[in-house]
C-alpha cells in the first residue's frame, strides 16, 4: 500500500477522531465518581492465592501482607477472564515449524522492523495465532485449551517464577514493574536482560525449553498501602485504587513472563510478537486488555504535575484505549481515555459481588460494558461521553525529542502500521490504513484419517502420516503428533458422489502426453513401466492405490481426505 498524499493545509488539521487533545475536568472526575467519594470501602476477598503468584523472594512480612488482596483480585481476574489468552501460548506450541504466525503480518511494501526483521532466531512467532477465533473451535476444545493453560500456569510456570520487590527501579527507570528473562541473582538494574547473559542462563536449563525468570515489582505499592493503613485510611478510594494498580501490575508482568518463559522466544533485538490484530506490541497490555474487553487501567496525570516519589492514585485512574485492527485503521494523536469509577474496583474487592455474578462474571463484574460503543473509534465516543458515567479526556500518544515529534512506546516495541511507527508531523492529518495492511493468521484444522472400514482387509500401516502439504512424514516425529492436538479437524463435508477420476498428467521436459489405461498383459507391461524413476507420468486410479497400501486408509478415505483439503 503507498502512503495517501496528504493535502496542503496550514495550520494544524483536526478532522479526524483523536486529531484534538482535551485535558481531565476534575469537576467531571467527581460527578463520574472517579475520586472524591466519601464510602468506607472494604476489600474482603477470601479464598487461595493462585500458585503462579505465590513464589515471591524473601520479602518484609509487612509489604507481603498488603499485597494479598491485590494477589487475591489477580488470581480471580486469571482464572476468571485470563485463560483464553494464556491458552494461545500455553496450549498451542507457538515455535513449531508449521505455526501460522510465523509469517510476517504486514502486507504492504513499506520498510518494517516486524515485517522484514532478520533474526537469529526464525523459530520466533512474528503473531500469535488466536485459536478461540477460528469458526471450527468448538466449545470441547476451547475448554480443553483453557484447562491446559490452567495445568501450566499451575505447574511449570509456577515452578519457574519468582516474583521480587525491588526498591529502586520506580525511582530510578519510572517502572512499576518489570520481568527479567532470566534470573536476577541480585544483578543491577543496568545489568539485566542482556543478549549474553539471557543466552548463559538459557545453557544452564539443560535439556528444559522454560528458563526461570524473576518478575520485578515495585516496592512503592506495598509501602504506599502500608502508609495509608498506618494512616487509617485501608478503607479509603486511595487505598482500593492502588490495591487495584498493584493487582493490574501483577497480571500486567505475568503476561509477559507467559511468553518468554520459553527458551526458544530469544532474539538479539529480543522483540515480542504481535497477540491477534493488535497494533502495538506489548503483550502485557494485550493480557490485561483481554481481560477488561479492550482497555487497560492506567494513572490519571494532570499536566503540570510531576510525579513523587511514590505512585499516588488519589487524582483516579482511567480506561487507556487499546488500538487492534478489528476496530481501527488510524493511530491517533490523542488517545482516549474515560474515568473508572470508584464503585467499580470497589466490587472487584468485594466477595458478595463475586458469588452474584458467578454466572457470568466478564460480563456482569469485569468488562467496563458501558464503553463497548466505544471501541470502535480512536477518539472521545460521543455517546459514552453524553452518558454521565464517565469523565473523558483525550492524552497526547507522543512526545517531542530533540530530533522531532515521535510515537509514544515501550523501548523496542513497534506500532504494526509501518506510516505510524516514526516521526509524527503533528500539523499534517494521517493516513488512513486499508484493509490491505494487516493479515493476521488464521489457525489451520489439521485433518485426521477416519478410522478404517472392517470390511476392507488391508495390510497394517507402515509408520507414516500426511501432512497438510499432503506430504509423507514418519510418525515418530513429534512435531506432525503436536499439530493433530494443536489444529484440530472442523467437521466433514458429506462423502462426495461417485465420479470419473481423471488421468493425472505430469510434463516432462517441455512436453504434456496423455496416456490411456491399458488392459490385460499390456497393463502390467505398463505398471512395471511406471516404476522406473524416468517415468514421468501416472494414473490417478494408481497413485490412489499406492496411497491406500501405503498408509492404510481406504479409498473412500482418501477420497473424504482430498476434498477437504
Amino acid at each position: 500500500m503507498a502512503l495517501q498524499r496528504t493535502r496542503a493545509r496550514h495550520g494544524r488539521i483536526t478532522t479526524q477522531p483523536g486529531s484534538n487533545p482535551k485535558r481531565w475536568n476534575i469537576e467531571e472526575l467527581r460527578k463520574c465518581g472517579a475520586i472524591g467519594t466519601t464510602e468506607l470501602r472494604r476489600l474482603n476477598l477470601r479464598g487461595k492465592i493462585h500458585p503462579v503468584f505465590l513464589n515471591w523472594k524473601d520479602a518484609n512480612q509487612e509489604l507481603r501482607r498488603e499485597l494479598k488482596q491485590p494477589l487475591l483480585l489477580a488470581s480471580r481476574l486469571l482464572e476468571a477472564a485470563g485463560l483464553p489468552w494464556a491458552s494461545d501460548f500455553l496450549a498451542h506450541d507457538v515455535f513449531v515449524k508449521g505455526y501460522p504466525g510465523r509469517k510476517p503480518s504486514c502486507r504492504c511494501s513499506f520498510t518494517h522492523s516486524t515485517a522484514a526483521r532478520v533474526d537469529d532466531n526464525e523459530a520466533a512467532p512474528r503473531t500469535i495465532v488466536r485459536h478461540h477465533r477460528a469458526p471450527w473451535a468448538s466449545s470441547q476444545l476451547k475448554s480443553r485449551w483453557t484447562r491446559d493453560a490452567e495445568s501450566k500456569l499451575k505447574g511449570e510456570m509456577s515452578n519457574s517464577l519468582r516474583w521480587e520487590l525491588d526498591e529502586d527501579m520506580f525511582r530510578e527507570r519510572g517502572w512499576a514493574g518489570y520481568t527479567c528473562r532470566h534470573p536476577r541473582n541480585g544483578q543491577a538494574l543496568d545489568e539485566l536482560d542482556k543478549y549474553e547473559t539471557i543466552r548463559r542462563w538459557d545453557k544452564k536449563c539443560e535439556n528444559r525449553r522454560h528458563r526461570n525468570l524473576s518478575i520485578l515489582v515495585t516496592a512503592e505499592f506495598p509501602k504506599r498501602l502500608a502508609q495509608l493503613r498506618c494512616e487509617g485510611k485501608e478503607q479509603s478510594e486511595e487505598y482500593l485504587l492502588t490495591a487495584f494498580m498493584t493487582a493490574v501490575t501483577l497480571l500486567h508482568e505475568l503476561g509477559h513472563a507467559i511468553y518468554w518463559k520459553d527458551c526458544r522466544a530469544l532474539t538479539r533485538d529480543l522483540p515480542e510478537p504481535f497477540y491477534g490484530a493488535d497494533l502495538e506490541m506489548e503483550l502485557g497490555d494485550s493480557f490485561v486488555a483481554s481481560i477488561f474487553g479492550g482497555w487497560i487501567p492506567v494513572q490519571i496525570i494532570h499536566p503540570g504535575t510531576r510525579l513523587k516519589e511514590g505512585l499516588d492514585f488519589s487524582a483516579g485512574i482511567a480506561w487507556k484505549q487499546v488500538l487492534s485492527w478489528d476496530f481501527h485503521r488510524l493511530r491517533p494523536k490523542h488517545r482516549a481515555h474515560y474515568s473508572i469509577p470508584v464503585d467499580y474496583v470497589s466490587r472487584l474487592f468485594s466477595e458478595e459481588d463475586w458469588l452474584a455474578s458467578r454466572k457470568d462474571l466478564r460480563r456482569a463484574l469485569i468488562r467496563p460494558q458501558a464503553l463497548e460503543p466505544a471501541l470502535e473509534g480512536v477518539g472521545v465516543c460521543p455517546e459514552v461521553a453524553a452518558g454521565g458515567k464517565h469523565a473523558t479526556a483525550t492524552i497526547a500518544d507522543f512526545h517531542f525529542t530533540g530530533q522531532g515529534w515521535v510515537w509514544n512506546r515501550r523501548t523496542g516495541a513497534r506500532f504494526r502500521i509501518p506510516q505510524y511507527d516514526g516521526y509524527l508531523c503533528p500539523d499534517l492529518d494521517l493516513p488512513i490504513a486499508t484493509d490491505d495492511v494487516i493479515e493476521e493468521p488464521k489457525p489451520r484444522p489439521q485433518l485426521k484419517p477416519s478410522p478404517m472400514p472392517p470390511m476392507l482387509p488391508l495390510p497394517p500401516p507402515p509408520p507414516t502420516m500426511i501432512t497438510p502439504n499432503k506430504s509423507i512424514i514418519p510418525s515418530s516425529s513429534p512435531t506432525i503428533q503436536f499439530k493433530l492436538d494443536m489444529f484440530p479437524q472442523p467437521p466433514r463435508k458429506p462423502a462426495p458422489t461417485a465420479r470419473k477420476k481423471p488421468d493425472l498428467v505430469r510434463e516432462h521436459g517441455d512436453r504434456q502426453t496423455k496416456k490411456p489405461t491399458p488392459n490385460g498383459p499390456v497393463r502390467v507391461a505398463e505398471e512395471k513401466h511406471l516404476l522406473s524413476p524416468d517415468t514421468s507420468e501416472i494414473s490417478l486410479d494408481d497413485l490412489r492405490n499406492r496411497l491406500s497400501q501405503l498408509l492404510g486408509v481406504s479409498f473412500d478415505e482418501l477420497e473424504r481426505f482430498f476434498e477437504a483439503s
